[in-house]
């Protein structure tokens, strides 16, 4: 630890300064979630659990525009670490228009088979109705959604993460006082019931759509806006070559998770109730998660503007600062959370059952929580690198031939129970995040970005072309 403190001193605040904006975007996200919940359990607990269905299945249509997102802050990022803003621009338009293109795709399908689409997510007979409705309401504004995704993505890419901060603010507001608004009809508006929630989520998206879009458009020298209008089938190529391996890492943990809780579900006995504490667990580390994912973000635009910069020692030290610090934030919560788990887990559940294992599953995954701080941090900066095919790789080893192996092992070989069944998830995040340490201690992820055949960097070829 002495050897490092004086590498990352000079990178604390530039770390800290990308990272604590995240952490706010990140928890008024969280916010929303929570309050579209709360005000549905006022309507009914059939509602509640549409909200949560629909929510995860929202999620997974968002896959795509988080890959692109992705994309774009590797090469976003780089580019404007180089200076070459025309090039910010036109990475930026390119980007916008994969995600015009895709999420209109996803659109005519949700907005023609909305019922089709609930029934293969295999939502409950009860809810399904009202699940639709939702999906219907949603579906008007998939590509809002994927806009203002990826305008956030390119906002805090190019030093004006603040800028995104603040319309995540102004639109996790609206979302929240729409949520009580339209389901409970204050004031003017009439009562819309659960339809609100949507329709507020809705409103709130465009908005922050339409405030996404004016710095991206018209912010640096207004490239963007003259690239619309010539599109380089490179730059769309080297997009798609960094977003499509990180939308497939997402679908690969997104479906090992399900496999997860399927496996959970033939525990021979208990399966009720370790299914039960695992989502109120998942609900409670989801506090930790906020940190964890916001530095994970501002490695991939610090490594991605040094590397853009030349600057790979910079990268590397700056990375390691993100990690500190991350790993620094998330000791504490990450401690009382071990230390006080039947307290905590009392406020979700009073089941003596439910209480007992919950307590089990969050000291235990609590042991993994240094280990994510610090590895999920630095897979943020092989995303910035553009060493996405990696991080995909590592992923999936850790999900497909760890945890998911090793869950099957506890249960019908060792015959452990939850008990086995937690401590197999906390052995995939430590063999996930060493393997991603491994990673970054080698030289081949700050090359990621470069063009095997023309030796250039992959943003290069986003260059508006001379008129």
């Amino acid at each position: 630890m002495s050897g490092v403190l004086p590498e990352v001193r000079p990178f604390v605040r530039e770390s800290w300064g990308l990272g604590w904006p995240m952490i706010l975007i990140m928890f008024f996200y969280f916010a929303i979630g929570l309050t579209d919940v709360y005000v549905a359990g006022f309507l009914g607990t059939d509602v509640m659990a549409a909200v949560g269905y629909v929510a995860q299945l929202y999620f997974t249509l968002m896959i795509l525009a988080n890959g692109i997102t992705v994309g774009a802050v590797s090469l976003v990022s780089q580019a404007y670490g180089a200076r070459a803003y025309d090039g910010v621009g036109s990475i930026s338009a390119h980007a916008l228009m994969i995600g015009v293109a895709i999420s209109g795709v996803i659109t005519a399908f949700a907005v023609l088979f909305p019922s089709s689409i609930v029934h293969l997510a295999g939502m409950p007979a009860d809810i399904a109705g009202i699940a639709t409705d939702f999906l219907q309401i949603f579906a008007l504004v998939l590509i809002p959604t994927y806009i203002s995704i990826i305008c956030a993505g390119i906002l805090r890419a190019s030093d004006r993460v603040r800028i995104t901060l603040i319309i995540s603010f102004v639109a996790a507001v609206l979302n929240i006082l729409g949520d009580f608004v339209l389901a409970f009809g204050w004031g003017p508006f009439p009562e819309l019931g659960y339809r609100g929630i949507a329709w507020s989520s809705a409103f709130a998206t465009t908005v922050g759509m339409a405030l996404n879009l004016i710095p991206v458009l018209y912010g640096i020298r207004k490239t963007a806006l003259q690239t619309l209008r010539h599109p380089l089938s490179a730059c769309v190529k080297n997009l798609m070559k960094l977003g499509v391996p990180s939308a497939l890492q997402q679908t690969a943990w997104n479906a090992g998770t399900l496999v997860v809780y399927f496996l959970v579900g033939k525990l021979q006995y208990g399966e009720v109730t370790a299914l039960a504490a695992m989502t109120a667990g998942l609900r409670i580390e989801a506090f930790i998660f906020l940190p964890i994912f916001a530095f994970n973000m501002a490695a991939a635009v610090l490594a991605g503007n040094r590397l853009g910069a030349g600057d790979i020692q910079g990268a590397r030290s700056g990375t390691k600062a993100a990690a500190l610090l991350c790993l620094v934030i998330i000791a504490l919560p990450a401690l009382v959370i071990f230390i006080l788990a039947p307290q905590i887990s009392r406020l979700l559940s009073s089941d003596p059952a439910v209480l007992a294992e919950m307590t089990r599953y969050l000291r235990i995954n609590m042991v993994a929580m240094p280990f994510m701080a610090v590895g999920v941090t630095m897979s943020g900066a092989l995303q910035g690198a553009g060493d996405t095919i990696t991080t995909m790789k590592i992923i999936f080893t850790g999900m497909w031939l760890v945890r998911i192996p090793a869950i099957l092992a506890a249960i019908y070989i060792f015959g452990t129970g939850a008990v086995g069944i937690w401590w197999t998830m906390t052995l995939s995040i430590i063999v996930m995040c060493s393997l991603l340490g491994y990673r970054f201690s080698g030289e081949a992820w700050t090359h990621a970005s470069t063009d095997k055949e023309t030796k250039k960097m992959l943003w290069e070829s986003c260059m508006p072309r001379s008129p």
